[in-house]
């Protein structure tokens, strides 16, 4: 079964999980360290690897939108497949769904990312130290990223 939201307990997986379910993973794995940073992942988030057209530059997408049953969607470019990156790229995209739609990288994106863990250029990926050291940890506990990047 596919978790709804990011709210189901996923403990070390026990056998293979599919993309969306490594994502989920990781997503729930990273969910203390946000919330110790004053920021809860909301749980209203649908998270997928898909079409983001040829762009290679793209890693990743926050949809502005909700669905029809109020989820928000995050996709992770098919052209990737480093899962440090991965989860990096997620852990960004996750501050874009908790925050208003309109946000963008503005002000309010720019307090948040930098709380917890990015550094540099926040159009960009570069977690910091403490933050890649959680998102290295989360990959070692979810096990291999269940995808082959597009040639």
């Amino acid at each position: 079964m596919i978790p709804q939201g990011l709210s189901a307990p996923l403990d070390a997986p026990t056998r293979a999980l599919n993309r969306e379910q490594w994502l989920t993973h990781i997503a729930v794995l990273l969910r203390p360290w946000f919330s110790s940073h004053g920021f809860e992942i909301p749980l209203r988030v649908r998270l997928g690897v898909g079409a983001l057209g040829h762009n290679r530059r793209t890693l990743g997408v926050c949809y502005p939108q909700v669905d029809r049953a109020g989820f928000r969607h995050v996709t992770i470019s098919p052209f990737i497949d480093d899962p440090i990156l991965v989860a990096a790229v997620l852990a960004h995209e996750l501050i874009h769904a908790g925050l208003p739609a309109d946000v963008g990288h503005g002000p309010a994106f720019r307090a948040v990312a930098r709380r917890v863990g990015f550094e540099g250029r926040l159009t960009e990926v570069s977690p910091g130290p403490a933050l890649r050291a959680v998102i290295v940890e989360a990959v070692r506990r979810a096990g291999p990223y269940p995808h082959v990047a597009f040639a």
